[in-house]
Formats: structure tokens, sequence, C-alpha cells
């Protein structure tokens, strides 16, 4: 009996004392007002998301006025907007010089939090997550980002992110946080040649496929009663392809790094031109192909007449 009642005593032990922790972490998420600030090249912005309790008796549009009059005291201020969610309101805003440098793949971010958080409590719960590009490498204040409090918790897309909780004071007493970003060239060269390798395999694809819809056709002229059908089955592989190039373009972080290494513009051009040309090639080589059968099926037709 003793055996059998020592499991269960380990048992509620662990229970009794991982419940305390339990129940801070969940007030914490509760409670805590969440800070994005989010580096990802032309459209940086700042995102609070403010639990709906804590507005009390404050109306959604003064909060962002109280909180765009703040920011607007530091940084330009471009779009600003609100939508308030099931359980707590969004604030986004953009701001226009969140980069105070910016030159060949080097790029320098200060941010006072007297103008982000000021305007909470001191006491108040606050997380404070930075979001940027997985091909950017950031250094905080020259320090590892640990020693400031932030952890980085692993993440499966593009952006990497590192998240500080705690109290408003305590960020304060940081007074300015400092972040220093270089382009890993070489990683985003590698990631950029595979990006646009995929318009080659399409080209490949499509070159293939077309040509063996047009021969299983040529060979049976009664399948062109079902030609819809075969060409939308020899396009399937071709649409995977583009499907894998926007993956591949949002996991590999490249969607950031353009815009963060690049002008506005050449960013645009190389985000989405693959993937246009992509999209191009699919019905150029499909549509020639379905008149090339056309043509040579009349041209059979035409000589098993005569």
């Amino acid at each position: 009996m003793k055996k059998k009642g020592l499991p269960l005593i380990l048992f509620f032990l662990v229970v009794i004392m991982s419940y305390p922790k339990t129940t801070i972490a969940k007030n914490f998420e509760n409670d805590a007002v969440k800070v994005d600030i989010c580096i990802i090249g032309g459209d940086n912005h700042f995102v609070y998301k403010i639990p709906k309790h804590l507005h009390k008796d404050t109306p959604y549009v003064e909060m962002k006025n109280n909180i765009e009059s703040s920011l607007a005291s530091h940084w330009k201020i471009g779009d600003a907007r609100y939508e308030a969610h099931q359980t707590d309101v969004a604030y986004t805003f953009s701001i226009k010089d969140l980069i105070n440098e910016k030159q060949d793949g080097q790029m320098k971010v200060a941010i006072p939090y007297t103008f982000l958080v000021g305007m909470f409590g001191e006491n108040d719960a606050i997380q404070l997550r930075i979001l940027a590009s997985k091909l950017i490498d950031w250094k905080a204040n020259s320090k590892d980002w640990a020693t400031l409090g932030f952890v980085a918790p692993p993440t499966y897309f593009s952006e990497q992110e590192y998240v500080y909780e705690g109290e408003v004071n305590e960020l304060l007493q940081q007074r300015v946080g400092h972040f220093n970003g270089t382009v890993m060239k070489g990683q985003m060269v590698l990631q950029s040649v595979i990006y646009f390798s995929f318009i080659i395999a399409q080209f490949i694809a499509c070159i293939i496929l077309s040509r063996r819809l047009k021969k299983r056709i040529i060979e049976d002229p009664e399948n062109m009663h079902q030609f819809r059908k075969l060409n939308y089955l020899y396009q399937i592989i071709p649409l995977m392809i583009i499907g894998v190039q926007i993956v591949f373009l949002v996991m590999s972080g490249l969607l950031t790094a353009f815009g963060l290494y690049f002008s506005p513009g050449i960013d645009l051009v190389l985000i989405i031109g693959p993937i246009v040309f992509n999209i191009i090639l699919l019905p150029m080589f499909f549509v020639t192909i379905e008149n090339e059968i056309s043509k040579e099926l009349e041209s059979n037709s035409f000589g098993s007449d005569m």
C-alpha cells in the first residue's frame, strides 16, 4: 500500500508546486500590455495589444490618441488605427523613421522606452516583443539580449523575435534600447539564388509537361474531348512550384531582408518579380501548346481526308 501511495503523493506535490507558477503566468497573460516592435523594412510599425478590462472607462479612440501623442514626441507617425478583438484591442502605428541609420546592410535603431511605454503605469505588466528578419543579425546595446531580460523563442517563419516580460518601471530603467542590425549577406545571397532558381524549375516543368500533354493528345486524338481536364492535371506541378516558392519566400526571411537591405521599389521588384514571372510562364506555355495541338490535329484531319 505504501509503494502504491508514494507515486500519488508525489503527483499531488508536483501539482501543488506548479499551481502558483501556472496562476502567475495566466494572470500575467491576462493583465499584460503587449507591445510588438516590427522592424520589417519599408513598413516598420508598433502594435499595442491592450486587454479590454485595462481600458476601464477610457474610449478606444482616446487610448489611441494618448499612445499616438507619446510616440509622436519622438517619431514620425504614419498610419494609425485600432481594431477591437474578443479579449483585447490592437493599436497599430506606422513609424516612418524607426531605423536611424541604414547603409550597406548596417542598421541602427534607438528606442527610448519613455516614449514607447511611458503612457502606462510603472507597475503595469508589459510584454515587449521585437520582430525582425532571420537574415539580420541583431545586437542590443552591444550586450547579450539575455542580460537585458530578453529571451529569443524559436520561430518557424521569416521573423526572429526577442521577448521581454516584466513591469514597465523595469523597462524604463534601461532608458534607451539601442539595436544594431547587420544583414548576413552570405546567407541572403544563398537564399536569393534558391528563390530565383524556382524560375528555372518552373520553366523546365512547363516545357516537359506541356510537351507531354501535346504528345498524349496527338497520339490519341480522342483525348481532345477531355482536354480541359487533362490541361488542369498537367498544370498541378507548376502550380505547386509557385506555392512552394511563396512558402520559401516567407520561411527564408527574404521577405523582410529585401525590405531592409534595398531601397523601396527595388525590394518590391525582387519580392514579387519571380512569383509574377512564374505565374506568367504557366499560361504562356499551355496556351501555346493548345494552339499547336489544334493546328496539328487539323493538319492530320485534312491529310486523312485527302
